[in-house]
């Protein structure tokens, strides 16, 4: 097993200053798209995309030099070791990602080619941008005879200085990004995750860079300025993800997220996990949604702890985020200031209690209970009447109540005795004001429906949410993949039977009864079903990204 270094290195500053640096030697007519593709544009990010990333990710790592550059700063073998399945235990990106991934994601299948000679010399790639300088060394490949398999992901490496970051989700690295937190950081970018943010607006990382990106320390996707510490083998270390980063790729199991009042509590204290001790019991990460208007809009509360991928943090801690349009911003509190602690803020109220070797307390609060849904209102017949319905029916409810002294006489019912043509409305117990038939069968019917119209988080299911028509598959805890019902009902049937179609065999005592096969929907599952079921998996595993919903940005 590989160990840290002893020595925190800190918020590193000195690698994205020098990539700033470098995207400045860019011609001006290509800045613009260099950095829409280096996702390093100075306007408003776009919203994030979900996807669950799971099973065997294959890159292929293509190392290219320039025609007047020969050295070959280092063997293919090292590459191996860094960036692929060949290295498990090395502390390289692959021991990262099987980690952080709670080993659902390998990069088993990935290959290192090269050293490939491009006719190209460094001064010829100086002006072009990120994405052709990542495909001079593909085609470079290609004419050599490896030409990249369909679905791998790329990651080129540059024998001398001239460029490192992603396009297109592809990975361009040059020796001085040769350390796991750059290199992680970049192929991250391969499974979708977008940079980080805090909401401290006054920190600038670069001159191209949006106010409070980078700035959370305590996330992988803020590289390189993150608490890293130096390792063994390759340098800078990576630090953890965060957990909404962690929810969005899939690797937090369904019941490690805790969605507060889902369940229609909206008090509650809480003991966390952290997210570096899966083992702990307790939600590893907690959603409170708080916006009726936009259900992916929320704060998280996660517990980090000072060891392993993060032995590079302050301490122990508990960070606070909100989740916009896809996008994760690390509360702070306040400019230059450590992460919040508390917050109070949109009906919503967090507090840390106490934090203690694999737990961590905090309290929350929420008013989302009582709030409606889209496209409905409190009813407010009185104070207190959270009922909720059209605006429509509020507006008539208000005029009945305005109207209501004129509607009454003295009669068999006393004083408010509803004149002819009116009766008593009872939308709650003694409400008598006097309103149409009709008004009074809404009344009763809004009533009824009321809880169908209230507390938005039930509705709640995180940046994996499948679109209308599709439900999670749900053959484990992590299995975010969106299919048909059908296809859910077919899976929980085989999981179910699962233990009666298995025998000792030659594949172990999970070996499959002749006629089923190993469904492989994920790295491990080993249930037995029909071979017909079997490439089901595979093409809903393919076409599960088209099939979650995007948040609106």
């Amino acid at each position: 097993m590989w160990t840290a270094g002893p020595a925190s290195v800190g918020p590193q500053g000195w690698e994205r200053t020098r990539e700033v640096q470098i995207l400045r030697r860019v011609a001006a007519s290509t800045v613009a798209l260099a950095c829409a593709l280096a996702g390093a544009a100075a306007l408003p990010a776009a919203p994030a995309t979900a996807s669950p990333i799971r099973n065997a990710t294959a890159w292929s790592v293509l190392l290219c030099k320039f025609s007047d550059k020969p050295a070959e700063p280092k063997a293919p073998s090292h590459f191996a070791n860094f960036l692929t399945a060949a290295g498990i235990g090395t502390g390289g990106v692959a021991d990262y990602l099987a980690d952080q991934s709670g080993g659902r994601v390998s990069l088993a299948g990935s290959v290192v080619r090269g050293w490939y000679t491009m006719p190209y010399t460094l001064a010829q790639f100086q002006p072009i941008d990120r994405w052709t300088r990542i495909h001079r060394c593909v085609d470079t490949a290609a004419a050599a005879g490896y030409a990249v398999p369909a679905g791998n992901r790329i990651a080129v490496m540059l024998n001398d200085w001239v460029d490192s970051g992603a396009a297109g989700g592809r990975v361009l690295l040059d020796p001085g990004a040769w350390n796991v937190g750059f290199a992680a950081h970049e192929m991250l970018h391969g499974y979708n995750p977008g940079h980080s943010f805090s909401n401290d607006t006054t920190y600038q990382n670069a001159p191209w860079s949006q106010p409070g990106e980078y700035d959370d320390p305590w996330d992988e996707m803020s590289a390189m300025h993150i608490y890293a510490f130096g390792t063994a083998n390759y340098g800078t270390s990576a630090v953890g993800l965060k957990g909404p980063h962690r929810d969005e790729l899939g690797w937090l199991p369904k019941n490690r997220v805790f969605t507060m009042a889902a369940d229609g509590v909206g008090s509650r204290a809480l003991t966390l996990a952290p997210l570096e001790v899966p083992a702990a019991s307790g939600p590893q990460l907690v959603r409170i949604p708080f916006d009726p208007a936009d259900l992916f809009r929320y704060y998280t509360v996660e517990f980090r702890r000072k060891i392993g991928w993060s032995a590079g943090i302050p301490g122990d801690t508990v960070l606070l985020h909100e989740v916009r349009n896809g996008t994760p911003t690390l509360l702070r509190t306040g400019p230059g200031g450590g992460p919040a602690q508390s917050l109070n803020a949109n009906g919503v109220q967090i507090g840390v209690n106490w934090v203690s070797g694999n737990a961590a307390s905090v309290t929350v609060t929420t008013d989302v209970v009582n709030r409606c849904l889209q496209g409905y209102v409190w009813r407010e017949a009185r104070p207190g009447d959270l009922v909720c319905v059209t605006g429509a029916t509020r507006s008539q409810v208000w005029a009945d109540n305005a109207a209501a002294p004129s509607r009454w006489v003295n009669g068999p019912y006393g004083p408010h005795t509803c004149v002819a043509g009116y009766v008593w409305r009872e939308a709650y117990a003694g409400d008598d004001v006097c309103v149409t038939g009709a008004q009074r069968s809404q009344a009763a019917a809004d009533n009824a429906a009321a809880a169908s119209r209230r507390n938005p988080a039930r509705l709640v299911s995180g940046p994996n949410t499948c679109v209308s028509g599709y439900v999670w598959r749900d053959a484990d805890q992590s299995d975010y993949v969106c299919v048909t019902g059908a296809t859910r009902s077919q899976v929980l049937a085989d999981n179910a039977v699962a233990a009666s179609r298995w025998v000792s065999g030659p594949y172990g005592p999970h070996t499959c009864v002749a006629g089923y096969v190993w469904r492989e929907a994920f790295l491990g599952d080993d249930v037995c079903v029909t071979g017909a079921q079997r490439s089901q998996a595979a093409a809903d595993n393919a076409a599960g990204p088209g099939r979650v919903l995007r948040p609106a940005g």
